[in-house]
């Protein structure tokens, strides 16, 4: 082998010329000089040398200087030393230093030529062995990139082929085509069934615009010619001036289109192209796009398949939830008819009983009132009598109260409609509730008034009844104190008075039934207030609403019809 760079120190001219003449350059060896170890070394760190020869003596720095410099700063770097005068330590000394040869002037031709042979065979045998590792290094990454596409290949069979999203089967085997072949675009295109173009059904690298509008005809385009023939084509990538129209206005530098086929059916085409990269596809692209083509094709056919199937089941179970929920609306809604059914009969049985009671009771109570608005009139100067007769009154009021109430549950009192402003009709029961029952400043009344509130039709006097009723209620769910929030506002063609407490509130359960007559919880009964309520609100013409939260309190909210 030679080639080698070889720099030759010396200070003496013609013993550079003699190594340079007659042994370096004859033999294919690239010669530097210098004229000093100092010099040398200055080449050594800046230059790439093969081999050393240097004199033993020189000016500045020596053979051995030079050899010392150079194992300081750990330069492995065969040296030759050569010297007209030389000795036995001279030479123990260059040796333990690292020279490889050791030669006295004036030397042979071949025995310089042989010297430097061995001092370069290690470095040479270096060399080969790199050059080896290199090679190997290189077929062993070829090996693993193959291995690794093939693995990579085996991964996509197994995911495409167990996946039953199309779309998303169509997206993964895209960016495996571009991932295998590095290409710049990647493209999967279908046989529209219809029209027999191929469309695109997904797409790598193009811009979305493109792949949207992206549509082929067979009949003229490198894609069709693939359909049509159920073969590969593969063109371009080796010339500057290769351009390929892949569709109107689109061109490629190369291309790679291999065809999906369902048995020998073709159903579509997965590309690859580079637009702008002068590189063509190989063989090897060709063979793992069509390893590609086939897992595609048998995952596409299956996901067709399922989607089939899927879509016959969806149907079937739609049928039958639409089946299930007719059978569930219709059975709640003969729940309810027959409840409402029982609550009607049981409600009209007890309104007419109310209206015997009332019948039976009012004249009794009256005549019991009168008595005692006599028995009064004589014991004026009585006063524990005027107490005790004081307290029969009130107790002998709560009874035609009571009386009242059933009156207006059985239905049979007469209304006398007229504009009402609500505000005056809260304020009236407000009043009402205080008069009976005293005024209980363990609880906040916040009042929250329209002052423009609109005018309904109403019965005042059946109307401040059901608002008592209310107010009363709230102040029952707060034994221990709270706020009661009076609301009124105008919402649209509706009136609406919200009633608002933080009381103990009403269990879920329960809520449905509280306008219920005598409905009893753990908590509270409610008697005929609530039915009441409800039965003056709905002659109306109104609504009432509830809602509750057990220990956050309870709403009620009245939507009555303004006045046109």
């Amino acid at each position: 082998m030679s080639g080698e760079t070889v720099l030759a120190v010396d200070d003496r001219t013609d013993s550079l010329k003699f190594l340079r003449e007659y042994v370096l350059e004859p033999n294919g060896y690239k010669m530097l000089q210098a004229r000093n170890g100092a010099d040398a070394l200055e080449m050594i760190l800046s230059k790439k040398i093969d081999l050393v020869i240097s004199d033993l003596v020189m000016p500045k720095m020596g053979g051995l200087e030079l050899l010392e410099s150079m194992r300081e700063q750990d330069l492995d770097i065969p040296i030759i030393l050569m010297t007209f005068h030389g000795s036995e330590g001279t030479a123990v000394r260059a040796f333990r230093l690292g020279a490889r040869d050791y030669i006295i002037k004036p030397f042979a031709i071949d025995e310089m030529l042989h010297a430097i042979d061995r001092a370069l065979t290690e470095s040479r045998l270096r060399h080969e062995r790199d050059g080896l590792t290199q090679t190997l290094l290189q077929v062993n990454r070829q090996l693993e990139n193959r291995v690794q596409e093939l693995r990579f290949l085996y991964g996509i069979g197994r995911s495409v082929t167990s996946l039953q999203d199309l779309q998303l089967i169509l997206n993964r085997i895209v960016e495996a085509a571009v991932y295998l072949t590095g290409a710049e675009e990647g493209s999967l295109m279908l046989i529209d069934e219809v029209s027999g173009d191929l469309y695109m059904r997904a797409a790598r690298g193009l811009n979305e615009k493109r792949a949207r509008s992206f549509r082929v005809k067979t009949q003229d385009s490198i894609a069709g010619q693939v359909v049509r023939t159920g073969r590969p084509v593969m063109i371009g990538g080796l010339n500057q001036d290769d351009s390929f129209k892949v569709t109107t206005g689109y061109f490629v530098k190369a291309l790679l289109n291999v065809p999906l086929k369902v048995m020998d059916r073709v159903i579509g085409v997965l590309a690859v192209n580079n637009k702008t990269a002068l590189k063509a596809f190989t063989d090897r692209h060709l063979n793992l796009l069509m390893a590609l083509a086939d897992y595609a094709s048998v995952a596409i056919d299956n996901a067709r398949l399922y989607a089939r199937l899927a879509s016959d089941i969806d149907q079937a179970h739609q049928s039958s939830r639409q089946l299930e929920g007719l059978v569930e609306t219709r059975t709640a809604e003969l729940e309810v008819a027959n409840e409402q059914l029982l609550k009607t009969e049981k409600l009209a049985a007890l309104g007419y009983m109310a209206a015997g009671v009332v019948k039976e009771m009012y004249a009794p109570l009256n005549d019991i009132l009168d008595k005692l608005h006599q028995l009064q009139k004589g014991i004026e100067t009585n006063p524990a009598k005027v107490e005790l007769s004081s307290a029969l009154e009130r107790q002998a009021l709560h009874c035609r109260q009571i009386v009242d109430s059933l009156l207006d549950f059985s239905g049979r009192q007469k209304y006398s409609f007229r504009e009402v402003y609500l505000n005056d009709s809260i304020e009236a029961a407000c009043s009402k509730y205080t008069d009976e029952y005293g005024a209980n400043s363990a609880v906040e009344v916040v009042r929250g008034f329209d002052p423009k509130l609109p005018l309904v039709l109403a019965d005042s006097r059946q109307m401040e009844q059901a608002l008592f009723y209310l107010i009363r209620n709230a102040y029952v769910s707060m034994p221990d104190g709270g706020s009661l929030q009076i609301t009124s506002r105008a919402v649209g063609s509706k009136v609406q008075v919200i009633i608002s407490d933080t009381g103990r509130g009403i269990p879920q359960k329960d809520l449905r039934r509280i306008f219920d007559p005598f409905y009893e919880t753990g908590q509270q009964a409610y008697g005929l207030d609530l039915s009441i309520t409800q039965a003056v609100i709905e002659r109306h013409q109104g609504t009432i609403e509830v809602e509750s939260e057990p220990g956050e309190g309870t709403t009620f909210t009245i939507h009555l019809p303004r006045k046109v």
